[in-house]
């Protein structure tokens, strides 16, 4: 999807998610691109809320569940609720209760016009993460941030 793809999607969904999500934020390539780091496109717009919120949006969300469903957590992640979703404007996964090694994710210090980490915050979990793809990115949005 490409910035206006995942602007449409956003706007779409965010009725529903500030209604029903409980604490919400975007997460992955789609809010690496909604902060402006020029990565092209993302397969989909990652969300991360808690377990409760998940449940919430599975419910609301019912007729968009992928066929997938639930996946096989992977390496080093876990949620508590996870779903897929193929919405009419695109693709979505939701994940509640996020843990990364055992530990729930925090999302510290937030964009102030968009549901996405600051890019200093962006750039900690990516690294947290620590997949090879995921430090790639962080490779990428450090060289992209200004100095200091």
């Amino acid at each position: 999807m490409s910035p206006d793809d995942l602007l449409v999607l956003l706007d779409r969904l965010k009725p529903d998610l500030d209604a029903v999500a409980m604490p919400w934020a975007l997460i992955g390539s789609g809010a690496l691109i909604l902060l402006g780091l020029p990565l092209g496109a993302a397969n989909d717009l990652d969300i991360v809320t808690s377990a409760e919120g998940a449940g919430r949006l599975r419910t609301l969300w019912s007729d968009w569940l992928g066929s997938k469903g639930d996946r096989v957590p992977d390496g080093p992640f876990r949620s508590d609720d996870f779903a897929r979703y193929e919405t009419p404007w695109g693709s979505v996964e939701v994940m509640g209760g996020l843990k990364v090694r055992d530990a729930p994710l925090v999302i510290g210090a937030r964009h102030a016009a968009l549901p996405i980490p600051t890019a200093a915050e962006q750039l900690r979990i990516l690294r947290l993460f620590g997949r090879p793809k995921d430090l790639a990115k962080a490779a990428q949005l450090e060289a992209w941030l200004p100095p200091g």
